[in-house]
């Protein structure tokens, strides 16, 4: 019988379950959806109960196409920098408090009174505001405080998911730990000092276990569930960053990738954490101890592409969706129209501050402008310009990380990829080399399941869980000529944004 593993990826707005070979091939496949609350005060909730019933649904779906009795593990990756509260028996106390979640914003300031930004920043490598589970977690003793007194455990996504899988409560991997802003970097444990200062318990928080370590196994009430084999090994796996890194490929030091999806990021594998001065990138652990991810975060990557795709391309849209035309997607057709400009989008620079911006500028305040528009400019030239404009951004953050190593190319995954102009506007940005894999939408779960099959024996470590993946790459080399306006273009874009930095206050000014 053959031999495979079974990797849960849970989104922010879907999940997948995924069935991978030894070699990484993609054998089965199925997604589900659940809704966000999404209210007003910063409220952004999800209920616990939906993962668990997309889990059950996907798992049921895949396992009509494969042998139960041929997983040899099921591991888990998730969104990160949330907060499930849970009594002593598993149960959930209140509905979890996603990373969108930025209640607890008022109670910064207070924070920083106790603890500098800078001696955070120090002690997690991370910029801490309310999107990290610590304010969360003040933010629910002030304003929720029965529930913060019956919680036997604070955990993250995926941890919830392994103890309805398993029935063992209070475990979490080292890569969501170190997003919680409690997490000593450095030291790669809770930091006391922090827990302290807040007075938050170390008893309720988890216990931390690489991401290989097998949690437990099937229960069989989870069996009966998913029709997954009581017993089955049951690995913690990590956060969908550290899962990324790993489905990247890059678990050498020194290894970076690119992802590119709704928000994007740059990341490269190091050995101890980075702190840089000026706070501009964060530090999240790998899959073990002492193996670090170093990343620079952008706000509105995708999105900001997607909102200029409904804006700019809303005849193509239309067209597919009545069946019109030659039947291939919207995307294809705007493809073929951007393939036709030049470099430089003919002379239009597009900054894509949507929702402001994070890494390397963290001003919340920041807003998008397209620069140099006359009236010779088409809807493509926007399109164009907002494809460069994202990847000006990605390349501000690739600098801060090659300042404290060289970086020769990156991996590059994330749906953004599936475009070929992209891939050559990207190469020509950065002047490297990038390399695309065919499953470039399968990185996170592919990573889920490397832990999955080092826990079972079938790889020795994350070097050889990578060496025996089949890894299909489209390599796209910077073109010379478009490196050179590029070049340019950056330079305005970095210019554009010190001239207006101070002026985007004054729109709040202009809203009716």
């Amino acid at each position: 019988m053959a031999a495979y593993l079974m990797a849960h990826d849970l989104g922010t707005s879907s999940h997948k379950c995924s069935i991978f070979d030894a070699e990484g091939r993609l054998v089965a496949g199925a997604t589900a959806v659940y809704p966000t609350q999404i209210r007003s005060g910063g409220e952004a909730e999800q209920q616990p109960a939906d993962w668990w019933d997309a889990v059950v649904r996907t798992s049921r779906q895949v396992l009509e196409r494969v042998d139960a009795g041929s997983i040899q593990a099921v591991a888990f990756g998730a969104h990160m920098m949330g907060v499930v509260p849970v009594g002593s028996g598993g149960e959930v106390l209140h509905p979890a408090l996603i990373h969108a979640d930025t209640r607890s914003a008022s109670l910064e300031a207070g924070m920083f009174e106790r603890i500098g930004e800078q001696q955070l920043y120090g002690i997690t490598g991370n910029r801490i505001d309310s999107h990290y589970p610590l304010p969360k977690l003040l933010w629910l003793r002030e304003n929720r405080p029965e529930v913060f007194r019956r919680t036997a455990y604070f955990i993250q996504a995926k941890d919830y998911l392994v103890f309805r899988m398993t029935g063992r409560l209070g475990t979490t991997d080292y890569s969501d730990a170190s997003l919680t802003g409690l997490f000593d970097i450095g030291a790669c444990g809770w930091a006391d000092g922090i827990l302290d200062e807040f007075a938050v318990p170390k008893g309720r928080l988890p216990d931390i276990l690489p991401s290989s370590a097998i949690a437990g196994s099937v229960t069989a009430e989870a069996a009966a569930a998913t029709g997954l084999l009581a017993g089955t090994p049951v690995v913690i796996g990590g956060g969908d960053g550290s899962c990324a890194a790993l489905g990247a490929g890059a678990v050498r030091t020194g290894d970076a990738y690119i992802y590119l999806g709704t928000t994007a990021w740059v990341s490269r594998t190091a050995a101890e954490p980075v702190i840089d001065e000026k706070r501009r990138v964060f530090n999240m652990c790998g899959p073990d101890a002492h193996s670090y991810n170093v990343l620079g975060t952008m706000q509105t990557a995708g999105a900001a592409y997607e909102w200029a795709v409904r804006s700019f391309a809303a005849k193509e849209l239309a067209d597919f969706e009545a069946g019109r035309g030659s039947g291939e997607s919207p995307y294809e057709a705007v493809e073929q129209e951007l393939r036709k400009l030049p470099w430089g989008a003919n002379g239009l620079v597009f900054h894509p501050y949507l929702m402001g911006e994070r890494s390397p500028l963290w001003d919340k305040d920041a807003r998008g402008t397209f620069f140099g528009l006359g009236i010779g400019h088409t809807r493509f030239d926007m399109l164009r310009a907002v494809m460069e404009g994202i990847s000006y951004g990605l390349r501000s953050i690739a600098e801060v990380l090659e300042q404290s190593a060289a970086i020769d190319r990156y991996t590059v995954i994330g749906g953004g990829m599936r475009s070929a102009v992209w891939r050559s506007v990207l190469s020509a940005v950065l002047g490297k080399p990038i390399d695309v894999p065919s499953q470039t939408g399968e990185a996170t779960s592919l990573g889920a399941a490397m832990s999955a099959g080092i826990a079972a024996g079938m790889y020795t470590g994350y070097g050889d869980a990578a060496a025996k993946l089949r890894r299909d790459m489209q390599v796209t080399l910077p073109d010379a000529e478009g490196s050179k306006v590029y070049e340019e273009g950056y330079r305005l874009y970095n210019r554009l944004y010190e001239v207006l930095k101070d002026e985007y206050g004054a729109l709040e000014r202009l809203r009716t």
